[in-house]
């Protein structure tokens, strides 16, 4: 029986390691690559097709909302497993409704990964037990803004490059799109918010969870 092979995205190098050593002791697993944000990620899933990708939604360069939408187009046999400290329902819908097959809380991560990893094999979902049933209940209920924000993917997207300190050349090149898109992009992004400045655009960013501190 071949190996699970799986890639790694988050970009903190310990937890990375540590959820690897976690995997490892599980037998018939491969590791085979490792992703520091969200732009390697999708790359690495591009070029390497793993069965499972164990993902963290908050990385720079790429949302990971967006880094799940791209895998599922570039590596759709991919089965994607969302690990997270995020509690919030906003977080874990937009990840299941883009095309995750689980959604963890890294608090648990040890107790469920294993199982986590048996559903998603079986083309199952696998919810962290702690997640808050009105997800479960509402995860696939239509509307057009679901999480809340009046900026589309894209401008989500391009303001959490920008305010992760990504010139519009660099986010242009990133992005495959042209430097005047991102300008444009960058305009609408400062009509809808009403934002002054950059020190505004990186609050925003902290605020809705885009960027981190860290």
């Amino acid at each position: 029986m071949n190996n699970t092979t799986i890639l790694l995205a988050d970009d903190h190098r310990i937890v990375r390691e540590g959820i690897a050593r976690l995997l490892e002791s599980f037998g018939d697993i491969e590791i085979v690559g490792q992703a520091n944000d969200g732009y390697e990620a999708v790359t690495l899933a591009t070029q390497l097709q793993p069965d499972i990708l164990v993902l963290d939604i908050t990385m720079p360069k790429l949302l990971g909302v967006e880094v799940i939408s791209d895998v599922r187009i570039h590596s759709p046999g991919t089965k994607i497993i969302v690990l997270s400290m995020h509690h919030k329902d906003k977080y874990i819908k937009d990840c299941m409704r883009n095309g995750a097959s689980a959604y963890l809380l890294k608090e648990s991560a040890v107790n469920e990964l294993k199982s986590a990893i048996q559903y998603v094999l079986k083309d199952q979902i696998y919810l962290s037990p702690a997640i808050s049933r009105s997800v479960v209940k509402d995860w696939l209920t239509p509307d057009s803004n679901h999480n809340g924000s009046p900026l589309t993917s894209r401008e989500r997207e391009i303001l959490k490059l920008l305010a992760e300190g990504y010139s519009n050349k660099e986010i242009a090149s990133m992005l495959f799109i042209s430097p005047k898109t991102v300008e444009t992009h960058r305009h609408r992004i400062n009509d809808k918010l009403n934002l002054g400045n950059v020190a505004d655009l990186v609050r925003y960013a902290l605020k809705e969870g885009l960027i981190s501190v860290e």
